[in-house]
């Protein structure tokens, strides 16, 4: 579902959404300052819907009396700047910058229809408290469990398809996204993290508001038509790639929640489904414009 937009500086009478690849995120108003201060990337993901209308999840601020806290906390995941674990038996999220105290705890029921946040009073952020990771991190779950699946990836829309361009920091995303916009062929939906959506006739590729270092950022999707993995090389070539490997590289860039058995599951399932329908390339190219007449056949090919 589509909303448009709020205007910047307007004060909402509904729900404040999230809109990630066609979910709705509702952020109750604690948790979601006027949408003027959210960074420019997340502008076009934020909208109002009517009362009326239910959200798939809803982040919720929590009770200061249910807050967790570091001496009741054991760390059974570290992601980096953030932790997953127990504190006094609940399952809990808790992040923090360095060695400093955390500045913001979450605790997801079980399937993520609904998340209570906790900004720390003293630690948290002055700007807009779920901005990422925090959001990034706490969507996985929302995602994992609506057939969803984050992927670290460039996506590329051209004519209403999509590619995806799978790859760890530094594999050249940014790179090949520059050189694709150069191109002047489609749009960049993403150049830094993409989700992919189970529909009942494939996977749709959708946008993020999570982008890199090109600051792409765009809430629309299309349907995937091929999944290619990046190498620089000095001349492009399109290398078709088994379904094992494409499963191998996959598992590099792939947000799978290992640390939670049934989530992992749901996550793989659609990994699986993804590798088994959508074809894999290994595109070795040479960073000039030319890169993108060697993807077009790609979209050319399932017209037919």
């Amino acid at each position: 579902m589509r909303l448009d937009p709020a205007p910047a500086g307007s004060t909402s009478s509904g729900r404040n959404i999230l809109d990630i690849a066609g979910l709705g995120i509702e952020l109750a108003k604690p948790l979601c300052p006027d949408f003027s201060a959210w960074p420019d990337s997340y502008q076009a993901f934020l909208n109002i819907r009517p009362d009326s209308t239910p959200a798939d999840s809803v982040f919720l601020h929590g009770a200061d009396v249910e807050r967790p806290t570091d001496d009741t906390f054991t760390a059974t995941f570290a992601g980096g700047a953030w932790q997953a674990g127990q504190a006094n038996g609940r399952t809990v999220f808790r992040f923090n910058a360095n060695d400093l105290p955390a500045y913001l705890w979450a605790e997801p029921n079980a399937d993520y229809s609904r998340v209570t946040v906790w900004p720390d009073p003293v630690h948290g952020r002055p700007m807009p408290p779920l901005l990422h990771p925090v959001d990034r991190v706490l969507c996985m779950g929302v995602l994992t469990h609506r057939q969803r699946i984050m992927v670290h990836a460039c996506g590329w829309k051209y004519q209403g398809q999509a590619l995806l361009f799978p790859g760890v920091s530094g594999a050249g995303k940014t790179t090949i996204c520059n050189q694709l916009m150069a191109s002047g062929h489609g749009v960049i939906l993403s150049d830094d993290r993409m989700v992919l959506r189970q529909t009942a006739d494939g996977l749709d590729a959708c946008g993020t508001p999570w982008p890199g270092d090109a600051k792409q950022a765009r809430n629309e999707s299309a349907p995937l038509r091929a999944l290619c993995f990046i190498e620089k090389a000095a001349e492009n070539r399109l290398t078709p790639i088994p379904p094992a490997e494409a499963l191998k590289r996959l598992f590099t860039t792939a947000s799978v929640p290992w640390f939670v058995p049934t989530m992992r599951d749901l996550a793989l399932a659609v990994v699986e489904h993804l590798v088994a329908t959508i074809p894999a390339y290994r595109l070795d190219f040479r960073p000039t414009p030319a890169v993108a007449d060697c993807l077009l056949p790609l979209l050319t090919a399932s017209h037919k």
